[in-house]
């Protein structure tokens, strides 16, 4: 089985998602424990604005997704999710940060 890549292209609505993983396990988070997997997402890295999807720990613990269409199908649901509360990504400005709900 192939390593699970740390990055890719997700296609929205004619709109190319680059994303990235930032860590796979973070530091503490509030209400106790520790934060999970971090990606950096962006239609252009570095000249629009960057969405930070925050998975939380419980979701793939200290590993890895187990499959990467399964992980692309869930990131989608994130950028969707952020979308539609009011991410703008092809604006500027601050990192908009998602923090996607346990499934």
């Amino acid at each position: 089985m192939a390593a699970f890549k740390d990055h890719g292209v997700i296609v929205i609505d004619d709109d190319e998602f680059h994303w990235k993983v930032r860590h796979w396990v973070g530091g503490p988070v509030a209400g106790g424990g520790c934060g999970g997997l971090s990606v950096t997402v962006s239609t252009d890295p570095g000249k629009r604005r960057e969405l930070i999807v925050e998975f939380p720990y419980v979701e793939f613990g200290q590993g890895k997704p187990k499959s990467e269409i399964g992980f692309a199908n869930r990131l989608q649901g994130c950028i969707e999710a952020a979308i539609a509360d009011g991410y703008r990504p092809n604006s500027r400005g601050r990192p908009w940060i998602w923090e996607a709900e346990p499934v």
